[in-house]
């Protein structure tokens, strides 16, 4: 069942990361979008989830986490988990500053051996209960079984919590409007049908132009494809999913008032048309 006063929003590394300099948080974006979400806080509880961008995937790089089998050098383990949570320190900084009230869950609290654990997603809810917290979440490097470690990327954990908790909006906020049909002719998809995201994922136009990309310099979790791919359980759970550019935050407002906005957004076929 659909939770008519949930929204659950990601922000993708190339948004709150200046994603081409190493362990720079882009602060002028963060603080644009606490302001909306501050907003958003008046009518739903908000659930976010962040990305790594030149913080966590820059040393995911260097020390080769992005091709290397498991298991990982611990060095690299301990790194990639500490940028993670300095970005993080960060961002809830700043979400302090704005007036919110945000409360950071690792990863690690909800999924267990590379596995969710659906009770302690639902008891995320329960923080936001009857009081103005918003839990924070991110993409991190978790321990999976015997003594290995895998990089749990923000996407899957977008899919992990929306297809637990059903929210009514799942947002994925990049550095770019949307998806585009054609890139060179900027031709912005504004609705995709869930029977249409298989062949999407295959197309080499469900990268941006801008930098959210499979090959971004600092990207070792997969893109917008692997946002796209994530997205199918979503919508197939029955929660439509938008891509919406995180540098213009108030785009997130225009959805939830039901005016016109600039995004892509994923969702079930209707059933009049099936």
């Amino acid at each position: 069942m659909t939770r008519p006063d949930l929204i659950i929003m990601k922000m993708g590394g190339s948004v709150v990361t200046v994603k081409d300099s190493p362990l720079t948080a882009n602060l002028t974006a963060i603080d644009g979008i606490s302001k909306i979400v501050l907003e958003l806080r008046k009518k739903y509880k908000v659930i976010i989830v962040h990305g790594g961008g030149s913080f966590g995937h820059y040393w995911s790089v260097k020390y080769d986490m992005h091709t290397k089998p498991l298991p990982y050098s611990d060095e690299g383990i301990s790194i990639v988990h500490e940028s993670m949570l300095q970005l993080n320190h960060i961002i809830i900084k700043k979400f302090i500053e704005n007036r919110l009230k945000p409360y950071t869950l690792q990863p690690s609290t909800f999924v267990y051996r590379g596995l969710p654990d659906s009770d302690k997603i639902e008891s995320i809810l329960d923080i936001t209960t009857k009081n103005d917290i918003v839990p924070v979440t991110f993409g991190d490097v978790i321990h999976t079984t015997e003594n290995n470690f895998s990089i749990l990327s923000g996407d899957t954990i977008m899919s992990l919590l929306a297809t637990n908790l059903h929210p009514k909006y799942c947002m994925f906020l990049t550095n770019v409007d949307g998806l585009f049909g054609d890139i060179n002719k900027r031709n912005l998809l504004h609705e995709v049908q869930l029977d249409n995201l298989d062949s999407l994922i295959t197309k080499t136009d469900t990268r941006s132009s801008d930098g959210d990309t499979d090959n971004s310099p600092f990207d070792v979790t997969g893109g917008m494809k692997r946002k796209v791919s994530e997205s199918i359980p979503i919508v197939k759970s029955g929660t439509p999913v938008y891509f919406l550019n995180g540098f213009e935050p108030q785009r997130m407002l225009d959805i939830i008032e039901g005016k016109d906005y600039v995004g892509t957004c994923f969702k079930l076929k209707p059933i009049s048309q099936i």
